[in-house]
């Protein structure tokens, strides 16, 4: 299975729907972890499971979101709510609450993903606005269930992959 993952595009949408165009019948899902700063109902936003920023008007999207997809449980949240900035440490337990395999952020638009305890935790950057890289950041996720394989790269938005920040995990299975 294929994912996008993006965050933090605030207002764009010749953007986002270049990305989607991108990748139509490519990808099995879209993530979008916040801060669109579009509402729920505008065709860039239509196929994304979205949940509300700090950026965000209020009530638009809900405040998380936990989806299972091809087997794997994922948590999407923009991390604000969560105290993000400081530690992903409340990410972290929230997703673990919730039985996640995976846990999407966004807030900081700063690109990364780490392992901690069998999960795997991916904040996308900021498309628009990114604070580690000079471009903004998305994620392409290569999720294989059946080998418990996980690759998770990121690209820039004229697509060039970022080597820096790309990874592989073993997905752990609670």
């Amino acid at each position: 299975m294929k994912g996008l993952i993006v965050s933090d595009t605030h207002g764009w949408t010749r953007e986002i729907q270049a990305l989607k165009d991108q990748y139509k019948g490519t990808v099995d899902f879209m993530i979008h972890c916040g801060d669109s700063e579009l509402k729920p109902d505008q065709k860039e936003m239509e196929g994304f499971i979205a949940v509300e920023g700090n950026c965000d008007l209020p009530g638009a999207y809900p405040n998380e979101a936990v989806k299972v997809i091809g087997g794997t449980t994922f948590l999407v949240a923009h991390g604000h709510l969560l105290g993000v900035r400081q530690s992903p440490a409340r990410l972290c337990y929230r997703a673990q609450e919730a039985g996640a395999q995976i846990a999407c952020f966004g807030h900081t638009h700063f690109a990364g993903t780490f392992q901690q305890q069998g999960m795997i935790v991916i904040n996308p950057g900021s498309l628009r606005l990114p604070r580690n890289y000079r471009e903004g950041t998305y994620v392409l996720l290569d999720l294989d269930p059946e080998k418990n394989h996980v690759q998770v790269s990121y690209f820039t938005l004229d697509g060039t992959l970022v080597d820096e920040f790309t990874k592989t995990f073993s997905l752990s299975r609670n």
